[in-house]
């Protein structure tokens, strides 16, 4: 394909970046594409959601040329929780929202390719965006989140498996209660209707439960990132378990 039909299909596929109803794949193709240009040029739009759907796609592409513009969005204070996700994607550090701890580090080590996320740093900044601490224990962290009905539910976090592609996962679970097969068709029904994550089935002291689980590509995990999923599992995971130990039903 030659350079100039190369630079029409990305500009069709920004232009398609403006619908709803296209966004989602367009900003897909670019990123497989990896278009970082067109992704960058896309920061100064004025439709905030084509802001929002360059900053995530230059995040997943670790695009070290975005970070001086992303740092000129956070110091505008443009979809902050967003750009520090990216950042953090890029560069491998996490200086939260402060714009001038992320210069200033930039600064100090501009040659210097970035660490990965330290694991324990990771966990602890989780906690620290969900209000809780993490326990250790079992090859892995549990987080308590308390929930807005007054119940707590407890989520589980482990490292280092491997998908059959071999890249390591992050497993993210939590028990909703004890399994019965009456349920098991119910559950299977539920989890064609579930955005993301997924029911399953796991032994817990030799008795299987039912769990909600979840999982992320570790290469992708940044402290937002798996803070919000550990939130959505708990959230449906207290759902269920409700159910089953006051009703026994989904």
């Amino acid at each position: 394909m030659t350079s100039s039909g190369r630079n029409e299909k990305w500009d069709r596929l920004v232009a398609d970046l403006q619908e709803p109803r296209t966004r989602r794949g367009a900003r897909q193709k670019l990123v497989a594409a990896g278009a970082v240009e067109p992704l960058l040029e896309c920061l100064d739009s004025l439709n905030p959601s084509v802001v929002w759907a360059a900053v995530v796609s230059l995040g997943e592409l670790r695009a070290p040329q975005a970070v001086g513009p992303l740092l000129d969005l956070l110091e505008r204070e443009v979809l902050v929780v967003d750009v520090c996700e990216a950042l953090t994607r890029i560069t491998g550090h996490d200086f939260g929202m402060d714009a001038g701890k992320w210069r200033q580090a930039l600064r100090d080590h501009p040659e210097t390719p970035p660490p990965p996320l330290d694991r324990a740093h990771l966990v602890a900044r989780t906690g620290d965006l969900l209000g809780t601490e993490a326990s250790s224990g079992n090859g892995g962290y549990r987080f308590r989140l308390s929930l807005p009905n007054g119940r707590s539910q407890q989520v589980a976090v482990h490292f280092g498996r491997a998908a059959a592609g071999g890249e390591e996962l992050v497993v993210i679970y939590s028990q909703c209660g004890p399994a019965n097969p009456r349920h098991y068709e119910a559950l299977l029904r539920h989890n064609m209707n579930i955005p993301a994550g997924a029911f399953a089935l796991r032994d817990v002291g030799g008795e299987p439960q039912v769990v909600m689980v979840d999982t992320m590509l570790a290469s992708t995990v940044t402290p937002g990132a798996l803070a919000k999923h550990i939130e959505n599992i708990a959230a449906r995971a207290d759902r269920v378990e409700e159910q089953l130990t006051s009703k026994d039903r989904y």
